[in-house]
C-alpha cells in the first residue's frame, strides 16, 4: 500500500515537471517568435521601405543621444548641489567662527580703550628696578602681539569666507548654465519625436506597417548594445587568459625590435573556439578592419590604434545595423562598458621578462601587423 502510494506521488511529480517544462519552452518560444518574425521581415524589405526605416531609425538614435545628454545634465546637476549643499554648510561654519572672532576682538579693543595708552605708560613709570622695568615691557609687547595675531586672524577670516562665497556664487552660475543645456536637450528630443511622428504620419495607410517595423527595430538595437557588450567583454577575457598562441603570433626578431603577425583566421578560430556568445567574425584589409556579428547584422569598420604602451584598441569610424547607418553616438553607445583591447603583455604571457612598447600597427590584407621595441 505505502509503494503504491509512493509511486503515485512520483507519477504525479513527473506529469507536473513535464508540464512546467512545456510551459517554460512555450513561454521562450513566446518570446523568441515576434523578434525572429520581425528579423525575417527585415530581411526582405524593399528599398523605399528601408530607405523610410533608415530615416525613421536615424531619428531615434538622434533621440536617445539627446535622452543620454538629459541623462548627463541631470547627474551633473545633482552633484552640483551636492556641492552647493556642502559649501553653504561650509560658510555657515566659517561665518559663526568669523563672528567670535570679531566679538572677542571687539572686546579687548573696548578693553583697550578703557584703560587707554596712559595706562600702560603708568605701568612702565610704576617698575621699582630693572627688571620690573623690563617685566612690564614684555607684557606690553605680548599683548600688543598678540591683538595683532587676532587681527591678522580675523583678516584671514574675512578672506576664506569672501574665497567660498565667490566658489558659491560660480556653482551656481555652472548650475544655471547646466540648467539651459538640459532644457535645450529636452527641447530637441521633443522637436526630434515632433519630427519622427509627422514623418509616419505623412504615410497615412501605411504608418501602422513602419511604425510595427520601427519598433522592432528599436528592440533589436537595445538587445545588440546589451549583447555587443558581453561580446567586447569576452573578447578582452579571451585575450587576458592566453588563448591566442603564440606559435600564430609570426614573431621575428632584430632586437631591440620584435615583428608580429595575426592572421583574421587565427581571430575567428580562437573567438570561435572559446567565447559561447554570438560570433563575432573579423576581416583585415589595407589600412582597415571590419568587425561583424552576422546573427545580428552589425556592421562595424575602422582600425587599431595604439593605446598605452603596450596595448592597441579598435577605433571604429562607421557602422550599421541591419544595412542601417548608425551614428557616431550610436557607436559609442556599443563601447560605454569598455573597449575592444588587445595588450601584447597577455599574448605574450608568463613569460616576458622585458619592457616592451608598441611602436606601430598597421593592417594588411588578412591580417593584423604590429612591431613592438624591447625595453626603453
Amino acid at each position: 500500500m505505502v509503494k503504491e502510494k509512493h509511486s503515485r506521488l512520483i507519477f504525479i511529480l513527473i506529469v507536473v515537471l513535464t508540464f512546467s517544462f512545456i510551459g517554460a519552452e512555450n513561454r521562450v518560444s513566446a518570446d523568441v517568435k515576434p523578434i525572429e518574425e520581425v528579423q525575417n521581415k527585415l530581411k526582405g524589405i524593399s528599398e523605399k521601405e528601408r530607405s523610410v526605416l533608415e530615416n525613421l531609425f536615424k531619428l531615434t538614435q538622434e533621440v536617445e543621444d539627446m535622452e543620454r545628454e538629459e541623462a548627463k545634465a541631470n547627474s551633473e546637476i545633482g552633484a552640483l548641489k551636492l556641492e552647493i549643499k556642502e559649501l553653504e554648510s561650509k560658510i555657515q561654519k566659517q561665518q559663526k567662527e568669523y563672528d567670535d572672532k570679531l566679538k572677542v576682538l571687539e572686546m579687548v579693543l573696548v578693553s583697550y580703550q578703557r584703560s587707554g595708552p596712559a595706562s600702560y605708560l603708568e605701568t612702565l613709570l610704576k617698575a621699582e628696578n630693572l627688571t620690573s622695568f623690563i617685566r612690564s615691557i614684555n607684557i606690553i609687547r605680548d599683548f600688543s602681539r598678540n591683538v595683532g595675531e587676532l587681527l591678522d586672524s580675523v583678516d584671514e577670516g574675512r578672506k576664506k569666507l569672501s574665497e567660498e562665497k565667490d566658489k558659491l556664487t560660480e556653482k551656481i552660475s555652472v548650475i544655471d548654465n547646466k540648467n539651459k543645456v538640459l532644457q535645450e536637450s529636452l527641447d530637441k528630443k521633443r522637436k526630434l519625436k515632433e519630427e519622427q511622428q509627422a514623418y509616419l504620419d505623412s504615410f497615412k495607410e501605411d504608418k501602422a506597417h513602419y511604425e510595427t517595423q520601427l519598433k522592432g527595430l528599436e528592440q533589436m538595437w537595445k538587445e545588440i548594445k546589451v549583447i555587443f557588450s558581453d561580446i567586447v567583454k569576452d573578447f578582452r577575457k579571451i585575450v587576458q587568459e592566453g588563448y591566442f598562441p603564440q606559435s600564430k603570433l609570426n614573431l621575428s626578431f632584430k632586437l631591440p625590435i620584435i615583428k608580429g603577425a595575426l592572421y583574421e583566421e587565427t581571430f575567428n578560430d580562437v573567438i570561435k573556439n572559446h567565447s559561447n556568445l554570438p560570433n563575432m567574425v573579423f576581416h583585415f584589409y589595407q589600412d582597415k578592419v571590419v568587425i561583424e556579428v552576422p546573427d545580428k547584422h552589425l556592421v562595424l569598420d575602422g582600425k587599431f590604434v595604439i593605446q598605452g604602451k603596450t596595448a592597441f584598441k579598435l577605433k571604429v569610424d562607421k557602422g550599421s545595423f541591419y544595412g542601417i547607418p548608425l551614428e557616431t553616438s550610436s557607436i559609442e553607445e556599443l563601447f560605454k562598458n569598455g573597449d575592444l583591447l588587445i595588450d601584447i603583455k597577455d599574448l605574450a604571457g608568463d613569460k616576458l621578462i622585458f619592457d616592451i612598447y608598441v611602436q606601430s600597427i598597421k593592417m594588411k590584407e588578412g591580417y593584423l601587423e604590429f612591431e613592438v621595441k624591447v625595453g626603453a
